[in-house]
């Protein structure tokens, strides 16, 4: 119990820091965890034309995956490596 109450407070804070760093307005910083936490991460990145707020903050989410896409992508080929 105390664990999974761990786990979402440091969801909650990455979700908080996340649309802080996006810039994203409050209006649709609540769209967006509303949609993470109906979806997960991993939909919540594939359906991101689906929410509904502003096209210029769809575009910063999508540069955020891009590059979470491409650090991932950079973790593999090290562990790839050893």
């Amino acid at each position: 119990m105390n664990r999974q109450i761990i786990q979402n407070a440091k969801e909650e804070k990455v979700m908080e820091l996340m649309c802080e760093v996006l810039e994203l307005k409050k209006e649709s910083e609540n769209k967006v965890v509303a949609a993470v936490n109906a979806l997960g991460i991993p939909m919540f990145f594939k359906s991101i034309d689906a929410l509904d707020i502003e096209e210029e903050e769809k575009d910063r989410i999508r540069a955020l995956k891009e590059v979470i896409d491409t650090k991932a992508k950079s973790i593999e080929s090290m562990k790839g490596g050893n």
